[in-house]
């Protein structure tokens, strides 16, 4: 039927999804806090990228510091979940090794937000992580898998050592992800692109035979 004159045809009013809201703004703040640090990092920049205004980003989130939190909750949430799933507890202890390891590099080297955020917030020394319960809450299971695992190895005979859990899984960080946030002076002082993808190949693969033979596991 015709609109009469001068009378607007009704707009279709698309209404927001808040859930694909806050995870817009979420995944824009991973990326702003990673690159610029908490102090560098401006909410209007995420609000303009995440398509919203600052007033519902405070909403969702009620201010830039909780925003920061929920970004690295987010990011650690990320690992620890598919750390979850490689499922150490079970299958042959050195092929489990093996795979925490390779994971390990391997999300290191493809998620450069999660090295950022991890690295600014140690430039913080830890202020604000030392408030989420939940990254601390989600890394004990992770701990205490690895613990197992070690115990399995050893009581199979499979691994010669029992090593600490954590201190293994920090050993574990430190070849994953030493190289990475250090490249740029490292790879100046000794001529060398950290970055190149066949110099993190013989990288990974030097960082699965040390943990394998620090653990006592003999090829073949």
């Amino acid at each position: 039927m015709p609109q009469p004159s001068g009378q607007r045809k009704p707009e279709t009013i698309r209404s927001r999804d808040p859930e694909r809201t806050q995870a817009e703004i979420l995944s824009v703040a991973v990326r702003e806090f990673a690159e610029h640090g908490f102090h560098g990092a401006r909410v209007e920049r995420i609000a303009r990228s995440a398509k919203c205004n600052a007033r519902m980003l405070y909403h969702y989130y009620g201010s830039k510091e909780q925003l920061y939190l929920a970004s690295l909750d987010s990011v650690f949430a990320s690992i620890r979940n598919r750390e979850a799933e490689l499922n150490l507890t079970e299958g042959d202890p050195a092929a489990m090794a093996r795979k925490l390891v390779e994971f390990t590099f391997d999300h290191f080297a493809n998620n450069s937000n999660f090295v950022k955020l991890t690295r600014n917030e140690n430039l913080l020394d830890g202020k604000f992580i030392r408030r989420s319960h939940m990254i601390r809450d989600m890394s004990q299971p992770l701990i205490a898998s690895i613990a197992q695992l070690i115990e399995r190895g050893h009581a199979q005979g499979v691994f010669s050592r029992k090593p600490d859990a954590l201190n293994l899984y920090l050993t574990i960080v430190a070849l994953s992800g030493h190289h990475l946030n250090n490249a740029a002076t490292l790879g100046a002082v000794f001529g060398q692109d950290l970055t190149d993808p066949d110099w993190l190949a013989v990288r990974r693969a030097h960082a699965i035979d040390v943990i394998l033979s620090y653990l006592g596991v003999r090829d073949g």
